[in-house]
């Protein structure tokens, strides 16, 4: 869990402002026609649909900024209670909340522009757990194919706010075991912040076991440390231990790394790639095999495990 400035956010959603500007207007336009196509809806539904496109027409909901979401809660609410109805053109009962989810394309959104505009943030890897990509596979049939997804976790549940489901600053990338974990439970954590927090959490490895590592060459005797700071539901949720304990091949390479590439090795490394403009964060990010600044650990899975590791045996 690591915090993103909320002005970087800021600065990217204005490059794609004129995407973001068509997404809102298509979303608008298909929430206009499912209410026109259901006139006959029960009142509370209909209203409830009425409210959602009144405000779509004041604020743009998909660059909608941080301070403004919890006022719109408070306009909009909870989608009403889960009881299935029968839609214009569907076979089936469905629910409200499905209908305006589709609507708004939060799905077709997750294989188009979710994956290169989180890639433009400099997110990768899960916000949660560190340790495996954003992306999920879907099969599909007729004919057979199989389709990259793009997956977040929504801090405002899509499932009782589907008005907020394509909002961006609500949109948290996770990989698929710690959306399941998080489901909708409540889980206060800030990912867009007016600050960076890089120590949330931090890995360390036991000192006794790395000395009898030293000695036995035997990734058994060794034993990584997590602590956890702040939110106490961190571990109970995403499990985080377990994940990061059966690492110990990862955290050998970089003890056996900072074994061998003294300041020597690094001079040397200095002057190969002189001509290339190579700097000293480049050249950490060559040596430990992942991202070496703090602010980078959302571009590639385990950078905030090994940058800790890293910092700690002196490799970087």
């Amino acid at each position: 869990m690591i915090s993103i400035n909320k002005i970087k956010v800021e600065s990217l959603i204005k490059a794609f402002e004129s995407e973001i500007d068509i997404h809102h207007k298509e979303a608008l336009n298909n929430l206009k026609n499912l209410l026109a196509k259901n006139r006959y809806l029960k009142s509370k539904e209909s209203s409830y649909l009425r409210l959602i496109i009144r405000e779509f027409q004041k604020n743009n909901f998909v660059s909608c900024p941080l301070k403004d979401m919890e006022t719109l809660i408070d306009k909009i609410r909870v989608v009403p209670a889960k009881r299935k109805i029968k839609f214009a053109g569907k076979s089936k009962p469905s629910y409200l909340k499905d209908e305006i989810l589709n609507a708004l394309d939060y799905k077709g959104k997750r294989s188009s522009f979710y994956p290169k505009y989180f890639q433009s943030l400099g997110i990768k890897s899960c916000i949660y757990c560190n340790s495996q990509l954003t992306i999920t596979i879907q099969k599909i049939k007729n004919p057979i194919e199989y389709k990259a997804k793009f997956q977040v976790d929504h801090y405002y549940p899509k499932d009782k706010y589907p008005y907020l489901s394509i909002a961006l600053f609500n949109l948290y990338p996770t990989c698929a075991s710690c959306n399941l974990a998080k489901s909708n439970n409540p889980f206060d954590f800030k990912l867009y912040d007016n600050k960076i927090n890089t120590n949330l959490y931090q890995f360390k490895l036991n000192k006794k076991s790395k000395a009898k590592f030293l000695i036995t060459r035997d990734i058994e005797d060794l034993e990584i440390v997590f602590t956890k700071i702040g939110n106490p539901q961190y571990e109970d949720i995403f499990n985080v231990n377990e994940i990061y304990h059966t690492q110990k091949d990862l955290a050998e390479e970089i003890i056996l790394k900072a074994l061998a590439y003294n300041e020597t090795y690094r001079e040397d490394l200095k002057d190969i790639y002189r001509n290339y403009r190579i700097n000293d964060e480049l050249i950490n990010r060559l040596i430990l095999g992942n991202y070496s600044n703090p602010e980078d650990i959302h571009k590639r899975p385990m950078a905030k495990f090994m940058q800790d590791i890293g910092k700690e045996v002196g490799l970087i």
